[in-house]
Order: C-alpha cells, then sequence, then structure tokens
C-alpha cells in the first residue's frame, strides 16, 4: 500500500478522475470491516495490541471532541502508532467484558471504502475504512466520549448536518473560498484513495484546508455536477455524512464546536 502527499492538495483530489469501475462489494467485505472495527474496539479493551494494529491504516488519522476544564471543546489528536502503544500499555483492560457494550453499524459501503461506526461503554467512534491490498483497514476516525443527552437534538443536529455537507458542496462547486473557509476545520483531512495507472495498487493523497482554499481562489475546483448529500448518523457533537457525485463518493466526518458544524475528515473515491 501507498500514501502520496500532493503539494495541491485537495486541488488535485478533487479534480482527478474516479478511476475504472471497482467490483461490488461482497459480504467477505461486509464481514471483514466488521472484524476491523471489532479488532480495534475489543484490542483496546484487551490491550491486544496486534488486533489495534491488525485494524488501523498505518496512515491513520483519529482525533477526539472532548471537553477539558477552562479549555471548552477540544480537538485531540491520535496517530497509528500512538494508539498501538497505548493498547500496548493496557488500554482499557479495567473495564470488565460484560460492561463494554459494542454497538457496530454499517453506515456505507463501496468497492473499496466504507463508513461505520463503533460505540462502545467508553468511546463512541465514526469510521472511514479504506481497503488496499484485500485487507480493510481504518484510516479516518472521530470519537467522542458518550453522553447523557448524545440523542436530544438528533433531528436539529441532522438538519444542521445536512446543511453544512450542502453548503460546503455549494462553495466547493463555485469555487467560493470564503463559503468553504467556516465549513472545513483548519486541522481536517481531506483525502483521497486513488488507483495507480501504473501498479494499479490505490494509494492515498493528502490535502487540507490551506490547499483546498487555494484551489477556490485560484477558481481550480470542479463543479460537483449532480451531487447528492445525506446524513449518516449524528451524535451529539460529531457526525457522518456522505455525498455521491456519478461514480464518485466523498465520505465526510464533521465536528461539532461552539454551535458549528464543521468537516474535520474526507475520504473520497
Amino acid at each position: 500500500m501507498k500514501i502520496a502527499c500532493c503539494a495541491a492538495g485537495l486541488a488535485a483530489l478533487m479534480t482527478l478522475a474516479a478511476g475504472a469501475q471497482s467490483p461490488a462489494p461482497t459480504d467477505q467485505d461486509r464481514e471483514a470491516i466488521r472484524q476491523a472495527a471489532y479488532d480495534y474496539a475489543e484490542g483496546y479493551y484487551e490491550g491486544a495490541a496486534e488486533r489495534m494494529a491488525r485494524a488501523v491504516h498505518p496512515a491513520l488519522v483519529k482525533r477526539g471532541v472532548v471537553t477539558r476544564p477552562g479549555f471548552g471543546s477540544l480537538l485531540v489528536p491520535m496517530n497509528a502508532v500512538t494508539l498501538v502503544e497505548a493498547t500496548r500499555n493496557g488500554g482499557g483492560k479495567t473495564t470488565p467484558p460484560d460492561t463494554r457494550g459494542l454497538f457496530f453499524a454499517l453506515l456505507d459501503l463501496r468497492a473499496d471504502v466504507a463508513s461505520a461506526r463503533i460505540f462502545t461503554v467508553g468511546f463512541n467512534d465514526y469510521l472511514h475504512l479504506v481497503k488496499q491490498d484485500g485487507a480493510w483497514r481504518i484510516a479516518h476516525v472521530l470519537w467522542q466520549p458518550p453522553s447523557p443527552t448524545g440523542a436530544a437534538n438528533a433531528d436539529a443536529d441532522t438538519a444542521a448536518v445536512t446543511k453544512a455537507v450542502t453548503d460546503l458542496v455549494a462553495a466547493l462547486s463555485g469555487s467560493d473560498a470564503a463559503r468553504i473557509e467556516p465549513l472545513v476545520h483548519p486541522e481536517a483531512a481531506l483525502r483521497s484513495l486513488r488507483p495507480s495507472p501504473a501498479s494499479g495498487q490505490t494509494f492515498i493523497t493528502e490535502g487540507n484546508r490551506d490547499s483546498i482554499m487555494a484551489a477556490a481562489a485560484a477558481k481550480a475546483v470542479p463543479p460537483m455536477i449532480g451531487a447528492e448529500s445525506r446524513v449518516l448518523d449524528v451524535y451529539d457533537t460529531i457526525a457522518s455524512a456522505v455525498t455521491t457525485t456519478g461514480a464518485t463518493v466523498y465520505y465526510w466526518h464533521l465536528a461539532k464546536q461552539k454551535d458549528q458544524w464543521r468537516v474535520v475528515n474526507l475520504l473520497r473515491r
């Protein structure tokens, strides 16, 4: 598997063609995605570093929306190495197995990308997964601790997330940098899974808010013609959504901070 960084960032991500159609996902894909999510969650609770390492992509981008007294809502980062070592050092082993409350849901699945969630007693996580070299791994995580009011404003939050995604798609289509800026978190990971014409393998391109702002300012972001967006799931201050334009899929993770929903992760295929 390969990771590629490009100076143009999301500008290139948005302009590259989707590539050839891939085979439809199978029941084996669905089971492998479920297994990756359980290796991630159960691996942490069991302190099983080998399960965690198997579940996460080496280029994992994981952020948590957490509240710290005196600081408000923060976006806390973690990478694959830190997560595996935290698991190796004990993870959540103090939580008894019969109280972990694992709940998995596959939210959306395409040939080699997927959106899912894994909720437990200690953390609620939205996942973006990629299939490379025949293996499904977690590339993005957005999580928050369980909240007693997690579903209290579900309808209002779903409407607000729908508006945020719809507005961002319109802003991207119009190369409107001023409209894009408040809808994308300054630390957003904007990435694409791309096939290599030379090798046939897939690789991940990297982008960020600066790159898409620069592309918009240069009017270099093509219109997302026929875009259809829907919210996959919302929990308190985190959300998962999807946009499709023809054969291209955009998976979004959004976080709510200071009453503003913003994109934190994008996985495009």
